[in-house]
């Protein structure tokens, strides 16, 4: 938007004549007046744990406040290894929420939930994947922290636990492969393209 601060850009959003423009003004410059940090300049510091894995198996990862349900969903599937090819829904309390193309019924869509909207500090969600093995994982918001915004996004920056194997077979047993924090957060960047 043109202007060189914000009274600029405000005066040009007035400026449009359309109806709802001093409403918007308005709200946009109470809101830059209260301090409030913006959602878009927040991280959410996530810890992913896989539920009832003896012994523990968990990843604490950074994404952007701003990140949907859909976003987390792909990040998951790095952190653990898994190959996306199953069904998979979020619960948040009473609510489930999946990709809108899988046509699971009673679901939200996934895309319209971001993690700023769903997730309070200390507030913990869950996430199945596959619901024929039932991968069942415990996201918890453990707080959230200014962006650094010479880092990609996101990141996982600590973990615990090796990489279980998605298709277990008594017959011809696997080993877990072993957490490779650097491929994975490669991986991650990838998701997250560049630094903002």
């Amino acid at each position: 938007m043109p202007g060189t601060d914000l009274d600029d850009r405000l005066a040009t959003v007035l400026a449009t004549g359309h109806p709802d423009a001093g409403p918007l003004a308005r709200a946009v410059a109470e809101f830059a007046a209260s301090g409030a940090p913006r959602s878009v300049d927040q991280v959410a510091q996530l810890k992913v744990a896989l539920s009832h894995a003896r012994p523990p198996i968990w990843r604490r990862v950074l994404v952007p406040a701003t990140a949907t349900l859909g976003d987390l969903h792909e990040v998951i599937q790095v952190l653990f290894g898994w190959d996306g090819d199953h069904l998979h829904a979020f619960r948040v309390g009473k609510k489930r929420y999946t990709d809108p193309f899988m046509d699971l019924d009673g679901t939200g869509d996934e895309e319209a939930a971001r993690i700023r909207d769903v997730m309070t500090a200390g507030a913990t969600i869950a996430y199945t994947y596959d619901f024929g093995a039932c991968w069942e994982h415990e996201i918890t918001l453990e707080k959230t922290v200014s962006r650094d915004h010479a880092q990609v996004y996101p990141v996982c920056v600590e973990f615990r636990g090796d990489s279980p194997v998605e298709y277990w077979n008594e017959e011809e047993p696997e080993e877990s492969a072993p957490f490779g924090i650097k491929e994975v957060n490669r991986r991650l960047a990838a998701l997250g393209g560049e630094p903002s």
